[in-house]
């Protein structure tokens, strides 16, 4: 079953990364969008083809790595997301006309080691364990307090920069992977009737609002930045949550969990780096200079 669950997950990240360049060419071309998605925006893409048809791909890759939830531990399934970096950065070169550096290779190259080595490791030593009643709760307060944390950012920072949208989103979408896996498991494992609802609740209203920073997120930058973030912030998130919350490393040595950090480590380090030397970024941040340029030179001559 594990095996068939990390084949599952492969498949899901390809359609992310599909999804992905679908999605965030919809969100680029409309107008003013690099200022933040408003309901109008919203209502636009409803109707936006392209947009759709990401939406579609990423649903089912979404279904996808349910089933792979159901299946294997969150400390294994997770983080073979991050194969989808390799096939956005592919795309971004066929399709955007993306200009590949040493620094992006080196990004790229540091995410997907350090994430299949923490895959790897992780492999070795997760348990799925059924969490019922009470045992489930912990989760649905976690879950609640980055919720709170997302609206903040939704309500006071409208024009966030894009790192902490994907860093929100990724907090997010790890809460929908880990209350998935333990709803899973309850359904599976003890029936319908022991399925903690507060949890189904928590991970729907999670996806609505990482979904929300994810289109916004698209918005504010390349897909391959988001990609990098959901795939590395997502899964090491996931794992935290399944190891200390669920329980699935508590069989594991200390050397063990020293290396599975250090590995996170080093993917996380990968996605900053991206974040700093990525041409479309780079890009962005001299136009943001000539246009802040311009605006003082014009009042200058104003005054």
């Amino acid at each position: 079953m594990t095996l068939v669950a990390i084949a599952l997950a492969v498949l899901a990240a390809v359609a992310l990364a599909y999804g992905a360049l679908y999605q965030h060419d919809a969100v680029a071309d409309q107008n003013d969008s690099h200022n933040g998605l408003s309901w109008a925006h919203f209502k636009e893409l409803l109707s936006n083809r392209k947009w759709l048809i990401g939406l579609i791909i990423t649903g089912l890759g979404t279904v996808g790595n349910i089933v792979a939830l159901a299946l294997a531990p969150v400390m294994v399934v997770q983080p073979v997301g991050a194969f989808s970096l390799i096939v956005s950065v592919l795309l971004g070169v066929r399709h955007r006309g993306l200009k590949v550096n040493r620094r992006l290779v080196q990004a790229v190259i540091w995410c997907t080691v350090g994430v299949t080595i923490f895959v790897a490791l992780s492999a070795t030593t997760a348990r799925t364990e059924v969490h019922l009643g009470s045992d489930a709760l912990p989760l649905v307060w976690i879950t609640a307090v980055i919720l709170a944390l997302g609206l903040g950012i939704m309500l006071f920072f409208r024009s966030a920069p894009q790192l902490v949208l994907i860093m929100a989103a990724g907090l997010l979408f790890a809460c929908v992977a880990t209350n998935t896996h333990l709803v899973s498991v309850q359904l599976l494992r003890a029936g319908i009737d022991q399925v903690t609802w507060l949890n189904v609740i928590g991970l729907i209203a999670a996806t609505a609002i990482g979904a929300w920073f994810v289109q916004n997120a698209y918005a504010a930058g390349p897909p391959e930045m988001v990609i990098a973030g959901l795939t590395v912030v997502d899964p090491i998130g996931a794992v935290v949550l399944g190891s200390v919350v669920l329980g699935e490393a508590s069989s594991a040595p200390v050397w063990l969990v020293v290396m599975i950090a250090a590995t996170g480590l080093v993917a996380c380090l990968g996605v900053v780096v991206l974040s700093r030397y990525h041409p479309d970024v780079k890009d962005r941040e001299h136009q943001r200079r000539v246009a802040r340029r311009t605006d003082q030179l014009t009042d200058t001559e104003e005054s």
